[in-house]
């Protein structure tokens, strides 16, 4: 499991907006959720999680086809529209998941 986190900085008053651009208009196989969180202090910082099903080298080898390329490049254009700043543009493989005992 990896999961893509993307910190920015909205301009003032534009969660709405981007929240309506950042939803992809191509959803891969393996891509299982965005999840969007918003700075309870700051309600202008916003990360974006994107839950991916696949190893690493499943997720190389998707950035390279055309279908993705051109749909992300869309969507980042919608984005950025919205965007005054990104801090953190990542991704993660999951090292352990917790739960409550049963």
């Amino acid at each position: 499991m990896l999961c893509t986190v993307t910190v920015r900085r909205l301009k003032p008053g534009t969660y709405e907006a981007f929240r309506e651009a950042v939803v992809p208009t191509y959803w891969p196989t393996g891509l299982a959720n965005i999840k969007i969180l918003r700075n309870g202090e700051d309600p202008d910082e916003v990360c974006t999680l994107g839950e991916l099903d696949m190893s690493a080298q499943a997720l190389e080898d998707l950035r390279d086809t055309p279908e993705l390329l051109i749909a992300e490049a869309e969507r980042l254009e919608r984005v950025t529209a919205f965007t005054e700043d990104v801090m953190v543009n990542t991704v993660f493989e999951l090292a352990d998941e917790l739960h409550p005992p049963a």
